[in-house]
C-alpha cells in the first residue's frame, strides 16, 4: 500500500475541474440532506446570497493550512514573527511584502506557542484582508448581511483553534519519541510518497515524485528534538501553489473528494476535515458522510498506477477526524467496516447514477425527501429530534429552491414566495401569474431536450476544445450539403462512435456554439445503424431547434473564472431564470458578459430573446450571444 493523496485522474480542466457529474462529498452531503436540494443546487447550480460565513471558511483554512507549511529555523536561529503563507497570499494578489513582527527562538513546545502568539495579529490581518476582498468581489450578497461583521476577536477564536489542535499533534509526536518515521526523516527528509508541503521546498506536483533531500535541522541520533517533533507531526495540506487539482480521483472518474489535512507522523493514516464553527448548526449531520466518503476513496485509490513509485507507506488509515475550530473540538468519527463500505460504495455508485438522470426531462427530478434538521452540542454532538415533521420542515427552510419545489410545505414556499414578490404584485399568486410568458418567449419546460438523427459521421472522432476549455471529442454528421457538428457533452462523456455508412444518433441534445448548431453527446446518448430502426421519428439537420425566447424573473447570481487546459484564462457570468414553473441557467461567457448582464440582480424581471440553446453534464443551459442575443430589463 502506497501512502497518500492525490490521485489524480485528469479531469475536465476548465471549469475549475469540477464535473457536476461527478459526485464529492460535499454533494453527496447535500443529496442526504434532500436528493432535490441536491438537483437544485448541484444539477443546474443554483446559488444561494453570499454571507460572510460562506467565506470565512474557506480563508481561515487556507491560513492554517499555509500555517502548518512552515518549517522553524535550526541550530536556534530566532524564527521571525510572520507566516510565509501571508506574503504568498499578498503577492498572489500584486501586493508588497510585510516585514516580521519581532522574532522568537524555538526551543521547546512553549517557544512554538509564543511563535503563534505573537503572528496570530498578522495571520488575522491577512484574513480579514482576504474577507473583504473576497466579498466585494460576490454578486449576490444576503440582505442585511456584511462582511464587515466578522471582528478580528472572532477570526482570531478560530485560527487560535488550529493552531491547538496541531499543537496537540506536536507534543503527543514529542511524547512517541518521533513515531517510528523519525529515523527515515533522519537519514533523508520526508519520506513519504506525497511529502507534506513546505514553503522551505519546491512544490511536488499531483503524480511527480518528491525528491526531497534531508533538512539541516535533523539529527543523526538521540532524542527527538522540537524541531523535528514539528516537522514530523506536519501534515500534508493542499498547497496553494499548484494550480492543478489535489484531490482523490475514482478510478473510473465518477467520484473525487478533495481532503484538507492528513496526518500520517504516528504510523497511521488520519484524514481531518477543518470547520470554521463549533459544530452546533445542523450541517453538522455531514461531517460523518463526508469523512466516511474519504475513507472510501482512499482505499480505492491506493494502488492505482498513475502515483509515484518511491517514498514510504503512511500506514493503514486508522481515523476519521472533524476540527472543529470554535472550541476548539476534535470529533472521532468511527470508520465503516470493509463489509459496510462495500455495501456503501454500491449506494454511492446507485445515488450517482441517480443524479445523472435528474433533469433530464422537466419532470424527471430528483426526488424531494428532506432529512430532518438536526442541531448539535458544540463538538458536532448530535441533540434530540423531538418533532421529525417540524425538523423536515427546517430543512426545507434552509433550502435553496424553497419557492420553486412543488413538494415544500406550503408556509415555507409562501414564505419564500413572498420573498420574492415585489410590493406592486401584492401576492405570490400574482407574481406566478406575472411570470406567464407571452409570445415569442415560451415556457422554460418546452425546450428541446433530446431528438434523433441520421446520417454519415465523418471525420476522426478526435479531440477539439470546447468552450469551457475541456478536451473533448467530435466528429460531423453529413446529409447531403448539411453538415453538423457532434462533440461529447463533456470530458469522456461519450464512448467511440461505431463505423458505418448511415448511422442514427438517439437521444442528442441540440443546441449551438459560435452560432453553428452542434449535437451534444452524452452517456444517455446512442448511435446505431439506421437500417436497423424503423419507428424512430427522427429530427432533420436543417430543422435542428438551436435557440430560446424566455421571460421569467432572475433568482439567482453567480459566476467563474479560472484558467483552462491551455493556459488560457476564461470567465463567465451567470444567472438563474424563473417562469413560476421551472429554473434554468443563463450563462455568459467572455465578451458575452456585458454591461446589462453584469446589472443583473435578483428579483428583476426580464426576456432573453434569440439566446444559444446550450446544455452543461445533461441539463440544458441558455447562451448569451454578444451579436444576436437581447436582453431586455423590465423598469
Amino acid at each position: 500500500m502506497s501512502d497518500l493523496m492525490p490521485v489524480v485522474l485528469p479531469p475536465g480542466a476548465g471549469y475549475l475541474g469540477k464535473s457536476r457529474r461527478r459526485i464529492s462529498a460535499s454533494g453527496l452531503v447535500t443529496w442526504e440532506r434532500c436528493p432535490r436540494q441536491w438537483h437544485y443546487r448541484r444539477r443546474i447550480g443554483l446559488n444561494d446570497a453570499t454571507n460572510p460565513e460562506m467565506i470565512i471558511g474557506l480563508v481561515v483554512e487556507d491560513a492554517l493550512c499555509g500555517l502548518f507549511m512552515q518549517r522553524f529555523p535550526e541550530n536556534a536561529t530566532p524564527m521571525p514573527g510572520l507566516v510565509e503563507w501571508i506574503n504568498f497570499s499578498r503577492q498572489e494578489n500584486g501586493l508588497g511584502k510585510i516585514s516580521p513582527d519581532g522574532e522568537v527562538i524555538i526551543s521547546d513546545l512553549e517557544s512554538i506557542s509564543q511563535w503563534m502568539e505573537l503572528v496570530t495579529p498578522s495571520l488575522v490581518e491577512e484574513v480579514q484582508r482576504l474577507l473583504q476582498a473576497r466579498w466585494d468581489a460576490t454578486q449576490w450578497k444576503a440582505a442585511g448581511r456584511d462582511i464587515a461583521e466578522v471582528q478580528d476577536a472572532r477570526i482570531e477564536n478560530l485560527i487560535s483553534g488550529g493552531i491547538q489542535l496541531q499543537l496537540e499533534e506536536v507534543e503527543n509526536c514529542l511524547q512517541a519519541s518521533g513515531g517510528p518515521h523519525l529515523n527515515s526523516y533522519r537519514a533523508a527528509g520526508d519520506p513519504f510518497t506525497v511529502p507534506a508541503p513546505c514553503w522551505d521546498e519546491e512544490p511536488v506536483k499531483p503524480g511527480e515524485d518528491s525528491n526531497r533531500t534531508k533538512a539541516d535541522g535533523f539529527e543523526t541520533s538521540g532524542d527527538v528534538t522540537i524541531w523535528e517533533a514539528w516537522e514530523i507531526s506536519r501534515p500534508w495540506v493542499k498547497d496553494p501553489r499548484i494550480a492543478a487539482p489535489q484531490r482523490l480521483f475514482h478510478p473510473d472518474g465518477w467520484a473525487a473528494g478533495e481532503m484538507d489535512l492528513v496526518h500520517r507522523w504516528d504510523g497511521t493514516v488520519r484524514i481531518c476535515d477543518i470547520k470554521a464553527s463549533a459544530g452546533t448548526s445542523g450541517y453538522s449531520a455531514g461531517l460523518a458522510n463526508q469523512l466516511r466518503f474519504y475513507q472510501w476513496l482512499w482505499s480505492i485509490t491506493r494502488s492505482h498506477p498513475g502515483r509515484p513509485k518511491t517514498g514510504e507507506s503512511g500506514g493503514e488509515l486508522a481515523a476519521l477526524e472533524g476540527w472543529y475550530l470554535s472550541g476548539p473540538h476534535r470529533k472521532i468519527i468511527e470508520l465503516l467496516d470493509d463489509k459496510t463500505l462495500e455495501s456503501e460504495s454500491t449506494r454511492w455508485k446507485n445515488v450517482h447514477q441517480q443524479m445523472t438522470l435528474s433533469g433530464l426531462h422537466p419532470t424527471h427530478l430528483a426526488p424531494a425527501d428532506p432529512a430532518p434538521w438536526v442541531n448539535h452540542a458544540p463538538g458536532g454532538k448530535a441533540l434530540p429530534v423531538e418533532d421529525e415533521n417540524k425538523a423536515k420542515s427546517l430543512t426545507c427552510e434552509r433550502c435553496t429552491a424553497a419557492a420553486f419545489c412543488d413538494t415544500s410545505p406550503k408556509k415555507v414556499q409562501a414564505k419564500a414566495l413572498a420573498a420574492l414578490t415585489p410590493p406592486e404584485l401584492g401576492s405570490p399568486e400574482n407574481l406566478v401569474a406575472s411570470l406567464i410568458p407571452k409570445a415569442p418567449c415560451t415556457m422554460i419546460s418546452d425546450i428541446p431536450r433530446r431528438l434523433n438523427v441520421k446520417g454519415e459521421v465523418k471525420g476522426q472522432w478526435g479531440p477539439l476544445s470546447n468552450h469551457y476549455g475541456e478536451e473533448v471529442r467530435g466528429a460531423t454528421i453529413v446529409v447531403g450539403s448539411t453538415n453538423v457538428t457532434i462533440e461529447e457533452m463533456g470530458a469522456e462523456s461519450f464512448g467511440e462512435i461505431p463505423s458505418g455508412t448511415e448511422l442514427a444518433l438517439l437521444d442528442v441534445a441540440p443546441g449551438v456554439w459560435r452560432r453553428m448548431t452542434r449535437l451534444y453527446l452524452d452517456e444517455h446518448s446512442s448511435i446505431k445503424p439506421a437500417s436497423e430502426l424503423e419507428d424512430t421519428e427522427f429530427t432533420r439537420l436543417g430543422l435542428i431547434p438551436t435557440k430560446a425566447n424566455l421571460s421569467g424573473q432572475i433568482v439567482s447570481r453567480g459566476g467563474h473564472s479560472g484558467v483552462n487546459a491551455r493556459g488560457k484564462p476564461w470567465s463567465m457570468s451567470t444567472c438563474h431564470l424563473w417562469d413560476g414553473e421551472s429554473v434554468v441557467e443563463v450563462v455568459a461567457f467572455g465578451s458575452a458578459i456585458t454591461r446589462t448582464f453584469q446589472q443583473l440582480e435578483v428579483g428583476d424581471f426580464v426576456r432573453i430573446l434569440a439566446a444559444e440553446l446550450g446544455w452543461r453534464d445533461g441539463v440544458p443551459q441558455i447562451r448569451i450571444d454578444q451579436r444576436n442575443t437581447r436582453l431586455e430589463v423590465k423598469q
